[in-house]
């Protein structure tokens, strides 16, 4: 899972951070100042996400200091929002500006469109208690046990996964899942799928629920 160690000076909104980023599966390290944050860096980290105005100092004069150790991403957040401001953080060498307020699914789009970009493989593995999920080389581990998933309840999982928290309506996966030679799943089928999927991964699967957790995914099912 990527690792990233996010700087703000603004204690609630540091540890508001923190808790979204962990319940996402990321690792989180934390700061609240510049000189916090080089005692952080000696570590491996996929991104940080840094507050322009710190304490101790500009995060854009220090960002081009930290550029000749590291190219690790950096997103700036910051409540600086005039189009001079941001063009200054991108010069200084930010790989992305986001501004105070801020919506939190936007936020983490962000942050994942930021670590695909640079190349970050952890950024395509989702973990969660003890449940793995790589993307890339399609592949389910809970435990010490790789589950064995057909083409389609991949797509249903990998779904899952990427709506975390959302309602997904029996409309929005029939429009989305396909089988191997892209026919129409119907209905029916697939509801035996979510079925099969449930019973790989769920400890009580028979349990009716209209939101339903799986090892921390927290998917939602709406019935209709």
């Amino acid at each position: 899972m990527a690792r990233i160690l996010v700087v703000e000076d603004d204690e609630i909104l540091r540890n508001g951070i923190a808790f979204a980023l962990t319940r996402e599966g990321y690792q989180v390290k934390t700061a609240g100042s510049l000189s916090g944050m080089r005692g952080q860096l000696e570590g491996v980290l996929d991104l940080v996400i840094l507050d322009v105005s710190l304490p101790d100092g500009d995060s854009r004069d220090f960002l081009p200091c930290l550029r000749k150790e590291s190219q690790v991403p950096v997103i700036f957040l910051t409540a600086r929002n005039t189009e001079k401001d941001m063009i200054a953080g991108f010069d200084a060498g930010a790989d992305d500006y986001i501004t105070k307020p801020f919506s939190v699914p936007l936020f983490l789009r962000r942050i994942q469109a930021v670590l695909n970009r640079s190349g970050n493989r952890d950024g395509q593995v989702y973990c969660n208690g003890s449940l793995r999920y790589d993307f890339a080389g399609k592949e389910l581990v809970i435990g010490e046990t790789r589950v064995a998933l057909t083409p389609t309840e991949l797509r249903l999982l990998e779904l899952f996964l990427n709506n975390r928290r959302q309602v997904l309506t029996r409309e929005m996966l029939l429009a989305r899942v396909w089988d191997d030679k892209e026919n129409y799943v119907e209905e029916k089928a697939l509801a035996v799928n979510i079925r099969r999927l449930r019973e790989k991964i769920e400890e009580d699967p028979g349990k009716p629920c209209r939101i339903k957790t799986v090892f921390g995914i927290g998917y939602k099912w709406e019935e209709q």
